[in-house]
């Protein structure tokens, strides 16, 4: 069972929203509970027992302020999916940057909305599918504080194997999915993941997203998915 504690102002949202969780069968989806204010949504969130907080970012008052607030009460106990209009690079960066591990657009269909969901609630990230394009366009290089080691001198740190699994971490695959594809246990899956985190100097599941973006995997997306699809028995 997943539990979603939903934090929106908006009536026919919330209602649309626990009709989709409702219709769910195993492995079963639930909403706890719909906070209809910001400062209440926070305090709800400290709280133990949801494993998603869905937060509506179309609330009044709602900004990076409060959005960092939201991940500081959740502290790494429940994964914050963020529901939003936004359909920009900025919007995206700045909700993984402050510990965000799903965006979602509103506007999503129900399959999307219940995947995301459950991948939330299950320790893994989710991008709306139809930002991956918005994400992975050509932008001009930037000069920040990354602490990214350059893609093409990653061989001589980051074993094959290490950079397989962190790979398909961003892109979504759950330790089970790739132990699966891989042909290896997940607590393997666990420890090459690690691994690579610790020699990238990785801490967070936003910078895995972002390094992927860096790195430019998901420009190839569509092609890696076609070859493990190929590579699966039929």
């Amino acid at each position: 069972m997943c539990i979603v504690l939903l934090v929106t102002n908006e009536p026919c949202f919330a209602a649309g929203f626990v009709s989709v969780m409702e219709r769910q069968d195993e492995p079963g989806l639930e909403v706890q509970a719909c906070v209809t204010d910001l400062p209440g949504g926070i305090e709800a969130a400290r709280l133990p027992g949801a494993d998603v907080v869905a937060v509506d970012a179309a609330m009044p008052g709602f900004d990076n302020d409060a959005l960092v607030a939201f991940c500081r009460a959740l502290n790494g106990r429940s994964g914050l999916l963020l529901l939003g209009h936004a359909k920009t690079r900025e919007a995206v960066e700045a909700a993984f940057s402050a510990g965000a591990r799903g965006y979602l657009l509103k506007s999503a269909r129900e399959p999307d909305l219940v995947d995301a969901a459950r991948r939330v609630g299950g320790g893994e990230t989710y991008l709306d599918p139809r930002l991956v394009p918005i994400m992975t366009a050509p932008q001009p290089a930037r000069l920040d504080k990354a602490i990214y080691t350059p893609f093409g001198a990653l061989p001589s740190r980051v074993s094959a194997r290490e950079m397989s699994v962190l790979r398909r971490t961003a892109y979504g695959y759950s330790a089970k999915e790739i132990a699966r594809d891989l042909d290896i246990s997940q607590k393997s899956v666990e420890t090459y993941k690690a691994r690579a985190i610790a020699k990238l100097g990785l801490a967070s599941r936003s910078d895995i997203i972002r390094y992927a973006h860096r790195a430019g995997w998901f420009n190839s997306i569509t092609e890696f998915e076609t070859q493990q699809d190929e590579r699966r028995p039929h």
